[in-house]
């Protein structure tokens, strides 16, 4: 409701399909980097290549924007065109690139390690990030909380350190790699944060214009740190505890290189990925950095619960259940709270 007024009668139609993007690409990862069977005999489950996934995310993102130009061109549509970007802007592009890396490969880094929900509500903290980056380096100085701003704040991020803490109890996979996985998703607000005021101050490039520019720095930064970072990989019995993204899609290629199976899933992630990025930054040029944050966190309650609904995670047993549910709903009702007060 907050965003409503904010933003104008457009406004509900550019959150609904918003809402239906951002939902369906958590779920579809999520999935992907922990749930689909890769080897039924062996248990193996889950491609866990956040950061290699997000480099192919870029490469195929820059190879379909590459056609979609050359084919406007070569019917004489100009339906996508490029804007020339001026020396002094490439040291910024260079910059929101890196950023964009971070925040997306991250993101789908931790997806692989810790439970659905557990990345939803530390995500929810972005909005404060965002509008603290904001203020420091953005163009519009009017991020300053009030005090009844920061209550909402502290609340929202201490429920989102409560249901880590619950989910840590629970006797699963899920488990399995929490503290890596909660410090690499608080790594990528912050990263989010200044990929979100950099995309908001870039006023003058177009989404288009953004995702052609970024594509190739991103997809580098990002293929170069998927060969040499180690992670866990809890979820592939009588496998080396430490791999990297390139062994196990390695492995993966070797096991089940059916365009039908897990290959089939990372190449349609990849158009996917391409469609909400472009919806992305489109939704920052309508609203702004810190609403566009904050229009996500009403997303993430349905998330969860579909996350719950799907069995994509489990809710701990008990004692350590209430307080997990209990501190979602304080987490989204801080992060909500907050969000009407920013509205006004």
């Amino acid at each position: 409701f907050a965003l409503y007024f904010a933003g104008g009668p457009e406004t509900p139609a550019i959150l609904s399909i918003y809402f239906g993007a951002q939902t369906g690409m958590n779920l579809f990862m999520k999935n992907l980097l922990s749930k689909i069977v890769v080897d039924e005999e062996e248990g193996l489950k889950g491609v866990p290549i956040g950061l290699l996934l997000t480099a192919i995310h870029q490469f195929m993102g820059l190879i379909f924007f590459g056609l979609c130009w050359f084919g406007s061109r070569v019917l004489s549509l100009d339906f996508v065109q490029v804007a020339k970007i001026e020396r002094n802007e490439w040291a910024s592009l260079l910059l929101f690139s890196l950023a964009f890396a971070a925040n997306i490969g991250l993101n789908n880094f931790s997806l692989s390690l810790v439970a659905i929900s557990i990345n939803m509500i530390i995500r929810s903290c972005l909005p404060l990030s965002t509008a603290i980056l904001q203020a420091f380096i953005g163009k519009e100085q009017k991020s300053n909380l009030n005090q009844k701003q920061w209550v909402f704040m502290l609340t929202g991020v201490a429920c989102a350190g409560i249901a880590s803490w619950a989910k840590s109890h629970t006797n699963s996979e899920e488990s399995a790699a929490l503290s890596l996985g909660v410090s690499i998703t608080v790594a990528s607000i912050f990263a989010g944060a200044a990929n979100m005021v950099m995309a908001g101050n870039i006023k003058r490039l177009s989404a288009f214009d953004k995702v052609c520019y970024m594509s190739g720095p991103a997809g580098l930064a990002l293929f170069t740190a998927s060969l040499f970072t180690l992670h866990p990989v809890s979820q592939w019995p009588n496998h080396p505890d430490m791999m990297t993204d390139w062994q196990i899609l390695k492995e993966v290629l070797s096991r089940n290189p059916s365009i039908f199976g897990p290959v089939g899933f990372i190449l349609l992630s990849g158009v996917l990925s391409f469609f909400y990025n472009i919806l992305q930054y489109t939704v920052v040029h309508k609203l702004s950095p810190t609403h566009c944050t904050l229009a996500g966190n009403f997303n993430k309650a349905a998330t969860i619960a579909l996350s719950l609904t799907m069995g994509l995670e489990t809710v701990p047993a008990g004692f350590y259940g209430q307080m997990f549910v209990l501190a979602i709903l304080g987490n989204i009702g801080a992060f909500t709270m907050f969000s009407m007060s920013k509205g006004k």
